[in-house]
């Protein structure tokens, strides 16, 4: 007991902790000082604070939705229905609730304030597990690591999530955590730390898969990071044995990501689809008529281009459009984007805008009672949407060059790290945060008419980590065992040249 307490409070745990205490510190004061800050509702609100009962279909005066944020909610009629909407963000709002009214006996539903507490909460741990991994990093170095990280975290692109009502932060919040745990569970060989850190990620990916339609994609860097892995544990040894958690592991993905899309409503559907075809499509091409008809639609529908779901006019209203409700669904427009390559690749470079907005800026972030005018936005730590907007002029050739960089740094540390090493652990989930980038940005120019910038939120996000990552295994010093490179072995000639030339060792001599 006592050499275990000398280890804790030796200097280096003291800095680890006191990184990620300092950090959800900082964190509490970026989120609540001097006024609270999230993100309004931009009317989806209601779909997933109904589930644990709250209000958030119409909201007073003085909160009007996309001009200020609500953090206080009442509770629903027990007669309110609600809709069909699968997250797996529902159990951390039901836990949060719960607390909020049986713990400690607030009124109301649910105080997002409460959500913002348990980011920086997050933070501070994932802070102190990446002081954890950055040991062998020298101190001066290790700090700027960390402080990057933060920045990432505390950006308001993602920082105001914590507080609002979307699902994409839990999202965010299940990649942050596999990209800490996925680095142990590749480099912590067969102890019980790396048993635990995949089981943590394997959580966190299923969370991340779940959190609503559009990021079931992530199940394929997800499953393809933590399904390649072996984790021994118990009696599961041996070739097969090593197997089995990670198969586990993609059942669960697999599994969670087959309930989101049954779940998925059939207008849903159709509201996504016909807004590709209206906000994304039509607005490329001189005629949209034709357009509509290689869609399997009227040429009539034309008319539509430029307009979304809730315009005056929508195509929702045009007395046809019941006739072809069924041409609105996900497996026409793959038939379409399969049948014309040319605007496919039109539509997938066309998303370089909306990406390199980073943030939607038609959201407030503070209250009604804040003092703010309305659809205010805060900017108190922006320097990854900074960088991201002095970037605009590239284009997608910038966000390509950009993503082949992260590519090549992620590969360059695979190759020189050893299979157990840190170093190709920061390399894999540097790979698995690419590939989450470019599947993300896929889904949203492919299947989100509208609100693009903002469906883009999780590819962002995992473009953003990229780079800290790269940094954090290249700063790694190698192990002993790792080579600095790859030498190429010598030739069977001079190998042999080398052995009848050398001397015999001396004989040793007789005591």
């Amino acid at each position: 007991m006592q050499r275990l307490l000398s280890r804790w409070h030796a200097p280096g745990w003291v800095t680890i902790v006191a990184a990620g205490v300092v950090s959800a510190a900082l964190m509490g004061v970026r989120l609540f000082v001097p006024q609270p800050v999230a993100m309004a509702n931009n009317g989806d609100a209601q779909r997933l604070m109904c589930q644990i009962h709250a209000d958030a279909a119409r909201p007073p005066a003085s909160s009007a939705q996309w001009y200020f944020v609500r953090f206080h909610y009442a509770i629903l009629s027990h007669h309110t229905r609600c809709i069909d909407y699968p997250t797996t963000q529902y159990l951390q709002l039901r836990l949060t609730s719960w607390v909020h009214r049986h713990l400690l006996g607030l009124s109301g539903a649910i105080d997002t304030r409460e959500l913002m507490v348990e980011y920086c909460v997050l933070v501070g741990v994932v802070i102190a597990v990446m002081a954890w991994l950055l040991r062998p990093v020298r101190l001066p170095l290790r700090i700027g690591l960390l402080a990057a990280l933060f920045v990432v975290l505390a950006d308001a692109t993602f920082a105001d999530y914590a507080g609002s009502p979307y699902s994409e932060t839990t999202a965010l919040y299940g990649l942050l955590v596999v990209a800490v745990a996925g680095v142990i569970t590749v480099a912590h060989g067969q102890n019980r730390g790396r048993v635990i850190a995949f089981l943590v990620a394997s959580v966190a990916a299923v969370f991340a898969v779940g959190a609503k339609n559009e990021t079931v994609t992530l199940l394929v860097p997800l499953a393809a990071l933590l399904g390649t892995r072996r984790v021994p544990i118990g009696r599961l040894r041996g070739r097969v044995g090593v197997r089995v958690l990670p198969a586990l592991c993609v059942v669960a993905l697999l599994a969670t990501a087959g309930w989101s899309m049954a779940q998925e409503s059939r207008e849903d559907q159709e509201i996504n689809t016909a807004q590709e075809v209206t906000m994304t499509l039509m607005p490329m091409v001189t005629d949209p008529g034709q357009l509509a008809v290689d869609f399997g639609l009227p040429r009539s529908f034309g008319q539509y281009s430029g307009t979304n779901w809730w315009s005056p006019n929508p195509i929702e209203d045009d007395p046809s459009f019941s006739h072809y409700r069924t041409r609105f669904s996900r497996s026409n427009l793959v038939r379409y984007f399969a049948e014309h390559p040319t605007m496919s690749a039109r539509v997938f470079s066309g998303g370089a805008d909306a990406y390199l907005t980073f943030r939607a800026n038609y959201l407030g972030n503070y209250a009604a009672d804040s003092g703010q005018p309305p659809q205010h936005q805060e900017c108190r730590v922006c320097v990854v949407q900074g960088v991201a907007h002095a970037f605009k002029w590239s284009g997608f050739p910038g966000i390509l060059v950009y993503w082949l960089a992260c590519l090549a740094g992620a590969a360059w540390l695979i190759r020189t790290g050893s299979p157990n090493s840190r170093r190709r652990g920061f390399g894999l989930v540097t790979l698995t945060l690419l590939g989450s980038t470019v599947v993300q940005y896929a889904t949203a120019v492919y299947g989100e008419g509208n609100e693009v910038t903002k469906h883009l939120a999780v590819a962002v996000f995992t473009a953003a980590l990229a780079p800290v990552w790269i940094a954090a295994g290249a700063l790694t010093p190698r192990s002993p065992s790792e080579p600095a490179a790859h030498p190429r072995l010598p030739r069977l000639g001079k190998l042999r040249q080398r052995t009848t030339t050398s001397q015999p060792d001396p004989q040793p001599t007789a005591l």
